[in-house]
């Protein structure tokens, strides 16, 4: 049995650096004033990397797939969080556009690796 695969992962480490990211801007422009929307995108961010984590644990490469998945629509959940708190004016148009940079950036990722995972059998 492979020991926690997930850690060597570059798609894995990038969401820990997108979670960091995402905290920082919710820390300093979005808990004080919108806790729950706050909480909402901090879940959802964090669910990113548990289920790339959790899929790693799976059976078959099909299995996890589909926890690659669940991780492209939490990124994609996170954009709209985001897009909300730039509509109460809680972030700025610069956070707004860095967070959607870099969602791309990990949903080309995922998609990438979910290919992969469906193509090896």
């Amino acid at each position: 049995m492979k020991r926690f695969r997930f850690k060597k992962f570059k798609v894995y480490q990038d969401a820990k650096m997108f979670c960091s990211l995402t905290n920082k801007i919710i820390k300093d422009n979005i808990i004080n004033k919108e806790p729950k929307l706050a909480d909402q995108i901090s879940r959802a961010t964090i669910s990113i990397i548990l289920n790339i984590a959790e899929g790693s644990g799976s059976s078959s490469d099909i299995e996890f797939a589909r926890y690659i998945t669940i991780s492209i629509k939490s990124a994609y959940e996170v954009v709209a969080g985001f897009d909300i708190a730039l509509q109460l004016n809680l972030i700025k148009i610069q956070d707004n556009k860095l967070i959607e940079d870099k969602v791309l950036e990990l949903v080309k990722q995922l998609s990438a690796f979910k290919k992969k995972l469906k193509t090896n059998h």
